[in-house]
């Protein structure tokens, strides 16, 4: 059972309410005498830095991302290539990795997990030299992603990207470059992506996962505002899926090395924050980081990979 736990809290995740976060660390502390304490960072750069210098000296047995994927991400960086595992609590608003991993939102679960959850390695891929543990969107989710406001995703939450949305199917479909592999295509949106879920809840691949190969691109190369739409609707109505179903402008693909607007500036976000625009490079290959799971994900993907 580990007994020590560096937390990184993201103030501005979502719209979680922090009694989430102080009844899981109550937990930890009343019922099972915990040692916790907190690693503040005002970015996540800064939280990849006191989680590196925290796995150097030992001072904990595991660390804990208080937040959502991109709260992760930044913890996960500074975790990678150590032997620190990392935790979850999620409190942000997609919480991609949280349904990808079926992490319940209940104190005792979550407490549960952290104490006693099996780890296993899950590889990271790189986004122009960085790491990434979900994946990068570009075209239309990168416009989505730029125009939310942060302050109205914590106070309303996944209502909070209505508006963007709404705005970015206006904008309609706006063509640029990808080169996957080697083979050139025109996209007006592209996801990359090392999870099976998007958006939280919605199922966009059933050819990866978190902690097992391959790392997927799904291009989608609508040219009209309708067919943009046709392509928004088909995650929720879960035709990505399916290929007799998914529009039949999606090409869905292995990848190991994706460039993403070499000859056009186009949005970008990463793990749900937003990100540098193109030019993008994405690559495979990238650091492991060992992830604390619940005994179900464990067993789930044992069986998957063998």
């Amino acid at each position: 059972m580990r007994r020590r736990f560096a937390v990184v809290f993201n103030a501005r995740a979502g719209s979680a309410v922090p009694r989430l976060l102080d009844g899981v660390l109550a937990e930890l502390r009343a019922v099972h005498r915990c040692d916790v304490f907190q690693l503040p960072a005002r970015s996540a750069e800064e939280a990849a830095e006191r989680v590196s210098e925290a796995a150097a000296r030992g001072v904990c047995d595991a660390v804990i991302a208080a937040g959502g994927d991109g709260t992760f991400r930044g913890v996960a960086i500074g975790a990678a290539g150590t032997s620190l595992p990392v935790g979850l609590i999620p409190l942000g608003t997609g919480n991609v990795l949280a349904h990808e991993l079926g992490l319940v939102r209940r104190r005792v679960a979550l407490a549960d997990t952290l104490l006693n959850g099996p780890v296993i390695a899950t590889k990271a891929s790189l986004v122009n030299g960085a790491p990434f543990f979900l994946m990068v969107g570009a075209g239309f989710d990168g416009r989505v992603v730029a125009a939310l406001n942060y302050r109205s995703k914590r106070i309303f939450g996944r209502a909070a990207y209505s508006v963007p949305v709404l705005r970015a199917l206006g904008h309609g479909a706006e063509a640029f470059d990808v080169v996957l592999d080697g083979e050139r295509f025109e996209a007006s949106w592209i996801i990359v992506t090392r999870a099976s879920h998007y958006g939280g809840q919605f199922v966009l691949t059933r050819d990866t996962g978190v902690g097992r190969a391959p790392l997927i691109a799904i291009i989608i190369a609508a040219r009209t505002r309708l067919e943009l739409i046709a392509a928004a609707l088909a995650l929720p109505l879960g035709r990505m899926i399916d290929a007799s179903k998914r529009p039949p402008f999606v090409t869905i693909r292995e990848a190991r090395h994706v460039e993403i607007g070499n000859r056009s500036t186009v949005a970008v976000e990463v793990d749900g924050d937003a990100a540098t625009p193109a030019p993008v490079i994405i690559d495979a290959d990238g650091p492991t980081v060992r992830l604390i799971v619940p005994k179900s994900y464990a067993d789930a993907l044992s069986v998957a990979v063998r």
